[in-house]
């Protein structure tokens, strides 16, 4: 598991842009707008890479859920995306896989969910933190109604960071070690190759 050595993205207090977000709000699932701002609201301070979404996929996202945001300004700096190294970027190319193969509803928000989730997965936080929910009940909320399927193969309410890892390590036919962040375990470079 490749884990980006840097602060939280949107560390700060987001209570404003979710507030700004949620002004914009159009006709759209109440439940999935919350989930969009709080994610947005979040991860979207520290550029368009910590979304892990394209500059198309972003726009469809906020054209549906937050249509007026993209009248006014935006009060979200514009930076440029940092492109993650190759390594890191196919692990969460796999982790986007994973969910995209275990959708409940096959609706584009699950294409941004699992994009989104993938790119939060490589942070350092818990994967609810990094994802600008309220708590862990929020996270599993999420995967129930949208990766059903995994959701109901972590039945013993396993953090979800480490039973995706977990999942894709069984998989490909490794055998998932106890640590729940691969700096822990020791074994990084066996499972991911060795760091430059």
């Amino acid at each position: 598991m490749g884990i980006l050595d840097t602060a939280p993205p949107g560390a700060g207090d987001t209570t404003p842009l979710y507030r700004w977000l949620t002004d914009r709000q159009g006709r759209c699932n109440v439940f999935d707008a919350h989930l969009f701002a709080c994610i947005l609201a979040r991860r979207w301070p520290a550029g368009p890479g910590a979304l892990g979404l394209d500059e198309a996929a972003l726009t469809q996202l906020l054209d549906k859920y937050f249509p007026d945001a993209l009248v006014g300004s935006v009060p979200v700096a514009d930076r440029s995306p940092t492109p993650l190294p190759p390594a890191l970027q196919a692990e969460a190319d796999d982790i986007a896989s994973l969910l995209r193969a275990h959708r409940s509803l096959g609706i584009e928000e699950e294409e941004w969910l699992a994009a989104i989730i993938a790119r939060a997965m490589l942070d350092s936080g818990e994967l609810w933190r990094d994802l600008g929910l309220a708590g862990p009940s929020h996270l599993a909320a999420l995967m129930e109604r949208h990766f059903d399927p995994l959701a109901r193969l972590n039945a013993t309410g396993t953090r979800w960071k480490v039973f995706l890892y977990r999942f894709l390590c069984a998989r490909d036919g490794l055998i998932p070690c106890g640590a729940p962040v691969c700096r822990d375990c020791g074994a990084e470079a066996v499972c991911f190759g060795a760091g430059d």
